[in-house]
C-alpha cells in the first residue's frame, strides 16, 4: 500500500503541467487517505472552501468524514510560497461515537493541474489530536479538486 501511494505521488508530481494557481476565492471536494499509530488506517472524503485573505494568504474552513476522526470539522489557513506550492496550519474538532476532541493541523500542498477556474491540490498533512487521555499523531494525503469563483493567473 505505501509503494502504491510513493508511486502515485512521484508520477502525480512528474506529471504535472504548468500551474497558475494562488490564493483564491474557491469550493472543492477532496478525498483522503492517512494513518495514525493505532493502525485505523483508512480513507474519507471532505468538502473544502478557500477564502483569498491577500494575494499569498488564504482561510480554507473544511468538513468531512475520515476514518480515524469520524466526522470532523476544521479551519486552516494557507501562505503561499509560489503559484504552485503552499503551506497550512489550523485546528479542527472531530466527532467520534467514543472520543470527540480538538486537534491540530499543519501542512505542505501542492497545485498539480490547474485553469483559470479549476484546480487539483495534493495536500500532505500532519494532525495532533487526544483521543480519550491519549496523544494521537495522524500523517496523511489529500487530493482535492476545486473550482475557484475568481480567474486564476
Amino acid at each position: 500500500m505505501r509503494t502504491t501511494s510513493i508511486l502515485l505521488f512521484a508520477l502525480l508530481v512528474c506529471g504535472a503541467v504548468k500551474v497558475h494557481a494562488q490564493a483564491k476565492n474557491a469550493i472543492g471536494l477532496g478525498l483522503a487517505l492517512n494513518t495514525s499509530r493505532e493502525n485505523s488506517n483508512g480513507f474519507g472524503a471532505l468538502l473544502q472552501g478557500e477564502v483569498k485573505v491577500a494575494n499569498a494568504v488564504s482561510i480554507t474552513p473544511y468538513i468531512g468524514g475520515e476514518v480515524t476522526y469520524s466526522i470532523l470539522a476544521g479551519l486552516s489557513g494557507r501562505y503561499y510560497f509560489s503559484k504552485e506550492i503552499y503551506t497550512s496550519a489550523g485546528a479542527f474538532g472531530h466527532l467520534d461515537p467514543d472520543y470527540s476532541g480538538f486537534g491540530a493541523t499543519a501542512g505542505v500542498g501542492f497545485m498539480l493541474v490547474s485553469d483559470h477556474h479549476q484546480s487539483l491540490d495534493l495536500n500532505l498533512h500532519g494532525d495532533y489530536m487526544k483521543k480519550g487521555n491519549q496523544p494521537t499523531p495522524v500523517a496523511g494525503v489529500r487530493l482535492i479538486y476545486s473550482f475557484s469563483f475568481t480567474r486564476l493567473e
